[in-house]
């Protein structure tokens, strides 16, 4: 009818389709441009933050390790940030924080985090026992108004009835016009000691290891644990230069929150090295329990 032929015609409808995806995939995007300033201080320019939330959600019962695809959501900011920070909060319907612990984890990144160990990533992590994610000063993640970030919440609820929570998510950055000068960037990496995530821990202790080789010449500025309840430590192990990195293990506060690495110096990481992640687990229930075990890392590039 209009003169195409077949090959044409399958040309345009695959130049149609193209620009339908980036036409709705560009309006599904939330822009984030409602900054507030900070209580962080950096020297290196005014800090704001964003703020966003799941809204209520209902947790099936015995639901682990679970994303609800409502939950999820994709940002870009309107302009250039470097973000510094990131904390995840969990809230009833009352709008406390509960008793019991829901969150499980929450990623924010350039691209949807998968079960895959090779991925590096332009993003940051919390969870429930590292709530809050703060790099280095003078460190930051480049993010541009044309990088696409995933936000994934992710939840447990261990108990035999439904119930409604909400996630909150802070991030902290310091917008590009705010730069009184130039942050080092930081790249991003989650390290399992099981792929998939989630298994089971019988009573008792439990060791899990895994080893990696290292892909960048560069330095590991921080690093964050991702534990279930009963997670006992963490560590990273140079297996090339037989020394450990760095032993995460909870802190002696009462709050049971986990150790974070985190140095502007860093340790140097050369490509081809061999590296190892231990996880221990102490179950002191007759029972098996749900558990994660790995390490989210930031470095940089030499």
């Amino acid at each position: 009818m209009y003169g195409l032929s077949g090959r044409g015609i399958g040309a345009s409808m695959k130049t149609l389709l193209w620009l339908v995806c980036l036409v709705f995939g560009t309006q599904a995007d939330e822009l984030l441009t409602s900054f507030r300033p900070s209580a962080v201080h950096s020297d290196f320019g005014a800090v704001s933050e964003v703020e966003f939330s799941t809204g209520l959600l209902e947790l099936e019962a015995g639901a682990l390790a679970h994303h609800l695809p409502r939950a999820m959501s994709k940002f870009r900011f309107a302009e250039p940030v470097w973000v510094i920070g990131y904390r995840a909060e969990i809230f009833n319907v009352q709008g406390k924080t509960p008793r019991e612990n829901y969150l499980c984890h929450t990623f924010l990144a350039d691209q949807r985090v998968s079960q895959r160990e090779d991925d590096e990533v332009k993003g940051i992590y919390s969870d429930a026992f590292t709530t809050e994610v703060r790099a280095p000063e003078g460190f930051g993640i480049p993010i541009s108004p044309d990088d696409r970030l995933h936000w994934m919440p992710m939840f447990n609820n261990r108990g035999e009835e439904p119930v409604r929570v909400m996630m909150k998510t802070v991030v902290t950055v310091i917008r590009g016009k705010d730069l009184k000068k130039p942050l080092t960037p930081l790249y991003g990496s989650l390290r399992s000691v099981q792929v998939p995530h989630l298994f089971f821990v019988p009573p008792g202790r439990d060791e899990r290891q895994t080893t990696f080789e290292a892909s960048f010449n560069g330095k590991i500025h921080f690093l964050g644990t991702h534990v279930h309840p009963h997670g006992v430590s963490i560590e990273l192990y140079n297996v090339s230069r037989r020394e450990q990195v760095w032993k995460g293990t909870r802190k002696t506060d009462g709050s049971g929150a986990m150790q974070v690495y985190s140095s502007a110096v860093g340790y140097p990481v050369h490509a081809g090295e061999t590296y190892r992640i231990t996880a221990v687990y102490e179950n002191p229930t007759p029972d098996k329990i749900d558990a994660m075990a790995g390490l989210f890392m930031l470095y940089s590039r030499d």
